[in-house]
């Protein structure tokens, strides 16, 4: 289609066929800082634990589990007095009350102030413990407690006092989750904690978490659980199963007890510790940022076979440099997804309010490579092609019965498109039931390819060392301005800034970057109205301005070697606690590169490893290369 059929026509719809996997040129990556540095050939994410991830909280402690041991004996704070601090309100029938209401029920004097009614009823609870029931009734004059034998013995958790019922309304915990999205763990940690026993998706709103992590990694973060009557205890032992066969062997008799919980690898890779109550759940946001620890494997020159001598002095310079001048803030290749579909290709569609071909390519987003008769293709992977074969069939019953769980947004639009009354014309209802976080993340992940594209081009024209006249900077107030002849030498490369194309943000007029925007656009079938003023509010970009380039805090690199090409290289959190030994092998063919290093929120890691190594940070790329290590 030529530019003049575009512009003629730029809602129209274009079909966007899966053109193999997703590679960083597809989304916008393709500048860096130092150009000419040698490519390296290095493998990310060979082993889980290759990939560590601490929060770092709101007031920069890092996150991280130092004790397995289940959570110590609540302290009930019980209040303190005596039945002499009762007479006031029962008067002469406190003895009747002391002797426990054998006489039957005892009224205190009214009371139209609350608080001394709670006060009457926690005293009466610490000084008579269960022998006493007390409740707020209506006399003529207001309120009243009534006092009378308690001859049902009711449980400690109707204890006013009881931990159940006294402590603070949220309980927050330490989490360490091993290769599962962030999603998937809180679901997981709503079934064992039985949220919602039918398992329906809203059951981990009772969940909340500062941020989410990566998946193929070991990340260590909080999480505010909205406890209802559950205790420390009870949260502890649920998640590890206190109590719970071993296995699943039908004549297993075997428990799993506190010592297994503290002494073994936890279950599906959720280990929870350090929990505490809280008068508050966690709002997205509430951390400063993330602290990596990242082990490369088999390191060398991308033309070499094994490691030369000089790699460990010249990357170790790259790494000063990298400390010194910062990488380009891209957004990282998981904002784009992993399927056949790059999320930015359904977010166009969304802008063009196509939503019959968003549809289709969300249902065909989440198909894998290889042979559709491929025998050794893993359960999931079969199940996910017999269900897009059962959609092209339009057998949506069956498809959403054979989409594995993790195909959240398929199987949300699939439950739509089963349903009875559901039209084929009714493309908008389907897409609309993906829970709203996924819809956004669609329509952000083409935001996010505009940003990444305009400044590359930026990078291409200019460089990334040192600001240019028309570069936009940021002030400590948060306002923009652009720099001219006069003010371009007060800044650096650290105060500049790219647009996020939105209804809030303005490009400057009449140059390349609000041309190369609008032909951007313009290609895919969109207009600036499109991002600023959909029909549906939700996708409505805003718009905002991120830091061009950003500097790693706290960077640190080591090279270790070793000799078999899967050894762990680093311990997890647990596996130090459990005593995992971590071997050390002086002198060995392979060299592996360890950073560690602080991000602030909304960077990748895995962009400034591309800075280092000048490989494609897809995964499926580092999926290959880790089998041809290990093969």
């Amino acid at each position: 289609m030529s530019s003049a059929d575009k512009s003629e026509h730029p809602s129209k719809r274009q079909r966007t066929e899966p053109s193999g996997h997703t590679y960083e040129s597809d989304v916008g990556l393709s500048a860096y800082v130092h150009p000419g540095w040698r490519p390296v050939h290095a493998i990310i994410k060979q082993r889980y634990a290759d990939f560590i991830v601490h929060e770092l909280a709101a007031d920069g402690r890092m996150v991280s589990i130092t004790s397995l041991d289940p959570p110590p004996v609540w302290e009930s704070k019980k209040p303190q007095g005596s039945w002499d601090d009762l007479r006031d309100f029962f008067g002469d029938r406190l003895p009747d009350v002391q002797a426990g209401c054998l006489q039957g029920p005892v009224d205190s004097c009214a009371l139209t102030d609350k608080s001394h009614r709670t006060h009457i009823h926690r005293l009466l609870r610490a000084l008579a413990g269960d022998r006493l029931m007390s409740e707020t009734i209506q006399v003529p004059e207001g309120s009243a407690v009534r006092v009378q034998q308690n001859t049902s013995r009711r449980s400690s958790r109707d204890d006013p006092d009881s931990e159940s019922a006294a402590a603070p309304p949220y309980i927050h915990f330490t989490l360490q989750k091993t290769n599962r999205d962030s999603q998937e763990a809180l679901q997981w940690l709503a079934r064992f904690l039985k949220l919602d026993h039918r398992g329906r998706a809203s059951s981990v709103n009772a969940l909340s978490v500062a941020g989410t992590k990566d998946k193929r990694a070991v990340t260590v973060q909080r999480v505010a659980l909205q406890r209802g009557r559950r205790t420390l205890r009870e949260v502890w032992d649920r998640v590890n199963h206190i109590g719970q066969p071993i296995s699943s062997d039908p004549g297993q008799k075997q428990r799993r007890t506190v010592h297994d919980a503290v002494t073994t690898r936890a279950e599906r890779g959720l280990r929870i510790a350090h929990l505490s109550y809280a008068d508050a759940p966690l709002q997205f946001g509430m951390l400063r940022g993330n602290h990596f620890t990242i082990t490369l494997r088999d390191v060398r020159w991308t033309d070499t076979a094994t490691p030369s001598d000089d790699i460990q002095r010249i990357l170790g310079e790259h790494v000063r440099d990298l400390e010194a001048h910062g990488f380009i803030n891209y957004f990282g290749m998981q904002r784009f997804g992993t399927g056949l579909v790059s999320t930015h290709q359904v977010g166009i569609a969304v802008l063009r309010k196509d939503f019959r071909e968003a549809l289709r390519l969300v249902l065909e987003a989440g198909a894998l490579h290889g042979d559709a008769d491929e025998e050794d293709a893993p359960p999931a992977v079969l199940a996910t092609r017999q269900a897009q074969a059962a959609v092209a069939e339009k057998r949506y019953e069956d498809a959403y019965r054979l989409m594995p769980k993790k195909g959240v947004a398929e199987r949300a639009v699939l439950e739509k498109m089963k349903m009875p009354g559901w039209s084929p014309n009714d493309a908008l209802g389907p897409f609309q039931n993906i829970p709203r976080s996924l819809r956004l993340m669609y329509v952000h992940a083409y935001q996010s390819y505009l940003w990444n594209r305009l400044v590359s081009e930026r990078v291409a024209r200019f460089g990334a060392l040192s600001p240019v006249v028309g570069d936009l900077v940021q002030h400590s107030d948060d306002s923009i301005h652009v720099l001219d002849a006069e003010t371009v030498s007060q800044h650096s490369m650290d105060d500049v800034v790219m647009p996020m194309p939105g209804a809030d943000v303005h490009l400057p007029q009449d140059g390349w970057l609000e041309q190369l925007y609008k032909d951007m656009l313009q290609q895919d079938g969109l207009t600036p109205d499109s991002l600023s003023s959909s029909h549906q509010p939700e996708y409505r970009l805003k718009g905002a301005y991120r830091r061009l380039i950003h500097k790693p805090r706290n960077l640190r690199c080591e090279f270790l070697t070793y000799a078999d090409a899967n050894a762990p290289l680093c311990a997890t959190d647990e596996e130090a606690l459990l005593g995992v030994a971590i071997p050390t092998q002086s002198e060995a063919p392979y060299l592996a590169m360890k950073l560690s290093f602080e991000l602030p929120p909304s960077s990748y890691a895995t962009v400034m490893l591309r800075e280092i190594l000048r490989t494609d940070t897809s995964a499926h790329v580092h999926k290959e290369l880790t089998k041809q290590s290990t093969a």
